[in-house]
């Protein structure tokens, strides 16, 4: 887990991912707060009436209650107890505690991928099986496209990085050219 979130932030992951481990639902928490943090994230004005300390925490339950409504009760409950308590400032790091504890319970590996065009369905889930095979969990893949590779693909997981791209063999190829010297008395 990240050293550089807050201490309570992780106390508040800890105890709702015990919660979630002993009720079978982990995962459905950990979709629901990652849905409420990227709606908080995509508006601001929103964010920050939940932050505004006049607002009393009865007004912002009910703001979060409406956010939530589909959300699992657990997650609900959690982010309940966080505005009782005046933390909700720590909602963003609790999630991303959360979200460590729980792709490690569910053996979820995050997975970057890099393309130089847009691929299909077909294809990450072709890409999907291979990666569960090779690391023994589920793979949760984010695409990027990148043109600048020129083809082939990038993964990035756990700290590894593979580089297929055309981009990277054509820096090989170059640096081997460049390395390799001629015999002497060559024609070439």
């Amino acid at each position: 887990m990240s050293d550089q979130l807050d201490p309570a932030a992780r106390v508040y992951a800890e105890a709702l991912h015990q919660a979630a481990v002993e009720g079978g639902r982990v995962e459905a928490v950990d979709r629901t707060l990652e849905r409420l943090v990227k709606t908080l994230g995509a508006n601001p004005d929103l964010t920050a009436a939940l932050a505004n300390p006049r607002l009393p925490a009865e007004a912002k339950l009910r703001i979060a209650e409406g956010l939530m409504r589909d959300g699992e009760p657990l997650a609900r409950n959690a982010v309940a107890v966080l505005i009782r308590n005046g933390r909700l400032g720590l909602l963003i790091e609790m999630q991303s505690a959360y979200a460590e504890l729980a792709a490690a319970t569910e053996q979820i590996v995050d997975v970057e991928v890099t393309t130089a065009v847009p691929i299909g369905e077909d294809q990450l889930e072709l890409l999907r099986s291979r990666l569960a095979e090779a690391v023994g969990g589920t793979p949760r893949l984010s695409t990027t496209v990148d043109p600048d590779i020129l083809g082939g693909l990038v993964l990035r997981a756990r700290g590894v990085l593979v580089d297929d791209s055309v981009r990277r063999h054509l820096h090989d190829l170059r640096q081997a050219l460049i390395r390799v010297p001629l015999p002497v008395g060559s024609e070439a």
